[in-house]
């Protein structure tokens, strides 16, 4: 049985996080654009009949325009799977690829070719930011010595071999760029040395700091699609949660007035979880179901946590009271969020750890 519920979340491969996330919101755009085309073919059902004609002598060459989007959409999976193979990630960027279908048929096809390209579109970035982050690691100390005998001769080439390390950031810090032009101004010497030194140790701190924010951002992603998956229907999740740190409510739709609120705390990096109670102002009673409330939560977490664990979000659980031990959190039902008694609607396939009542 299990009350109150603190948890820490640790990492120990970054990429596999932000690999996990970059399918996710791949399958998401995927869905997207399927429940448009789906709401558009209702409202243009007539225009279509209408057209059929059209439609028909169009066949041969839309058949052409589909195949060749799924052909150009596999090799470029093939490019960065070959990039992926060159640092050691092969495996998992393989198995991300989606089945092709059996079906042969045109609209069975382009969906393929359409979740394919989607899912290009959120490894190529990834796999080309992780080779130069593996690159940096793995050459490093030849990139000193090599800093080091360039700058004193030009510092205007250690300038632009610096901040090609940051290139691919969103925005490039101006105390970088400040940095790298007095650095390429700056003639061979002491002072070169110096400027090369802090503008290193800025570059750093600037991809680390890169970095922390993909994996937060992808925490809640992750946290918040792994909820659905399971079936819980869940308030929306700002990116910033594991930024800024609040609360988010889930439940199932069969729980009447009982949720789960999960507090993050940035600064631990910790997760709480308790089932509350939503009640009306004037309703402070307890009741015999908060009881039977928290145990059906505490049948349920460690699904929870198989599931994030699968995605490379590992949560450990460092306090958990028993149920009962303290009373369930009684809750204005005004402050609250409003689910519906309907079942969230699933992005993407259901995940296979799921083993729920």
């Amino acid at each position: 049985m299990s009350g109150p519920t603190t948890a820490i979340f640790t990492t120990s491969d970054p990429f596999t996080v932000l690999l996990s996330a970059a399918i996710l919101r791949a399958a998401i755009s995927v869905a997207g654009a399927r429940a448009a085309a789906a709401e558009l073919a209702g409202e243009h059902q007539r225009q279509r009949d209408a057209q059929t004609l059209l439609m028909d002598q169009a066949t041969a060459a839309s058949q052409n325009a589909v195949q060749q989007q799924l052909n150009e959409a596999e090799q470029l999976f093939n490019h960065l799977l070959a990039l992926a193979d060159k640092i050691g990630l092969a495996t998992q960027i393989s198995a991300s690829k989606p089945q092709r279908p059996q079906q042969e048929d045109e609209q069975t096809l382009a969906a393929y070719a359409f979740q394919l390209q989607m899912l290009n579109l959120e490894l190529q970035p990834l796999i080309e930011a992780e080779a130069l982050r593996r690159e940096r690691s793995l050459e490093a100390q030849a990139d000193v010595d090599f800093e080091h005998a360039t700058a004193a001769a030009v510092p205007q080439s250690l300038a632009a071999r610096l901040l090609r390390r940051v290139a691919h950031l969103p925005q490039i810090p101006a105390s970088i760029s400040d940095l790298a032009a007095r650095l390429a101004q700056a003639l061979p010497g002491a002072q070169a040395d110096l400027l090369a030194t802090e503008l290193r140790l800025q570059i750093q701190t600037a991809l680390e700091a890169d970095l922390q924010r993909q994996l937060q951002e992808a925490n809640a992603l992750i946290i918040g699609q792994t909820l659905q998956d399971l079936g819980y229907q869940v308030e929306d999740i700002a990116e910033t949660l594991f930024v800024d740190g609040g609360t988010v409510h889930f439940r199932q739709s069969s729980w009447g007035n009982y949720m789960v609120r999960m507090r993050i705390d940035p600064k631990t990096s910790s997760a709480n979880f308790n089932v509350i109670r939503a009640v009306s102002e004037a309703d402070n009673e307890r009741s015999v179901l908060d009881h039977l409330a928290e145990d059906r939560w505490c049948s349920e977490f460690p699904a929870l946590l198989k599931a994030l664990e699968a995605r490379g979000l590992h949560l450990q659980v460092t306090r958990r009271l028993e149920a009962g031990e303290l009373p369930v959190q009684l809750v204005a039902a005004h402050k609250l969020p409003v689910f519906t008694d309907a079942s969230p609607v699933l992005h993407h396939r259901q995940l296979k750890t799921r083993q729920l009542p």
